[in-house]
């Protein structure tokens, strides 16, 4: 039987994309530019390989425990004329980011949820005015339009909120991408 063997901060390329694009399982790292604010610049895809989008912060829930600021980030894409409610993250912050993030989200408190109907944990989520755009990684969709084991990457400043929608996956005919290729 063969190991793998990896380093703290092993890098990545074309066959992580690859495996990505068909689908398959990977064990690899991210490539070596891909760095969100507030995120280490390295960490290893485990399992099925993740999926990425950028989302807007609609809300916070209460911390739990000993956790301090927030416990997750209610989170929506823009659906039509308004915001579609697509899950919660609560990992993927270090103590600096959720004391960055508490702060620029108790300056946009709002006075009611943006969604049309009620959401996970309404009763204990603070809600702020959807400005804010951040990107996740996560496994897949569920069959209700949410995303499954969502991970916080960092806040994104280069989109404005009313124009993140939900991504939709685009199938790969490249013939150097297909997982037979991949050596």
């Amino acid at each position: 039987m063969s190991a793998i063997r990896t380093s703290k901060c092993a890098r990545g390329g074309s066959a992580n994309d690859a495996m990505g694009r068909s689908g398959n399982r990977a064990a690899l790292p991210p490539r070596a530019n891909e760095q969100r604010q507030g995120q280490p610049d390295c960490d290893l895809h485990r399992g099925q390989t993740a999926k990425r989008q950028e989302v807007v912060i609609a809300g916070f829930t209460a911390p739990r425990r000993t956790r301090p600021f927030f416990g997750a980030l209610a989170l929506a894409v823009r659906e039509k004329n308004g915001w579609r409610y697509i899950g919660h993250v609560g990992t993927g912050f270090s103590h600096k980011t959720l004391e960055e993030m508490h702060a620029k989200l108790m300056k946009l408190k709002a006075a009611k949820s943006p969604f049309p109907a009620k959401v996970k944990d309404e009763a204990v989520t603070t809600w702020v005015k959807p400005s804010l755009v951040a990107e996740v990684k996560f496994t897949e969709w569920t069959t209700k339009g949410e995303m499954r084991h969502p991970v916080y990457l960092g806040l994104r400043s280069d989109k404005r909120a009313e124009d993140v929608t939900r991504e939709r996956e685009k199938p790969s005919h490249d013939k150097k991408t297909s997982p037979s290729s991949v050596e």
